[in-house]
């Protein structure tokens, strides 16, 4: 971003030794150092959520590229997600199947040998 060689470091030091003297120049310095710190970190946490959105948004597309190349749409995956059977639905369709079951099992060997 900016250039600051050695000799333009060398140059701040002594300004800001001659206009804040050997006792403030450290706190100061401490201070600037923490703002700068952070905002660095919101800057890069800031680029980071960019670059996140960019790949959401590129994936996005894609999927809705490939799905009008299947020919789907929004409307139909809806229609077929509310046609599916709750969790509710499946449990009570296998309720009286699993009852018709226990009804009719098959007979023990003990009744096998009475009819014999």
């Amino acid at each position: 971003m900016f250039d600051i060689g050695f000799a333009e470091l060398t140059l701040i030091f002594i300004i800001g030794l001659v206009v804040l003297g050997p006792e403030r120049l450290p706190t100061v310095a401490r201070t600037i150092g923490h703002w700068l710190g952070r905002a660095r970190s919101t800057f890069n946490h800031l680029k980071n959520e960019l670059e996140r959105e960019a790949v959401t948004q590129d994936m996005r597309e894609r999927m809705e590229k490939q799905m009008r190349q299947m020919g789907l749409d929004e409307d139909s995956i809806r229609e077929a997600k509310e046609s599916l059977l709750s969790p509710e639905q499946i449990a009570k369709a296998r309720q009286p199947a699993e009852q018709v079951e226990n009804r009719i099992k098959p007979d023990s060997p003990q009744d096998q040998n009475r009819n014999d």
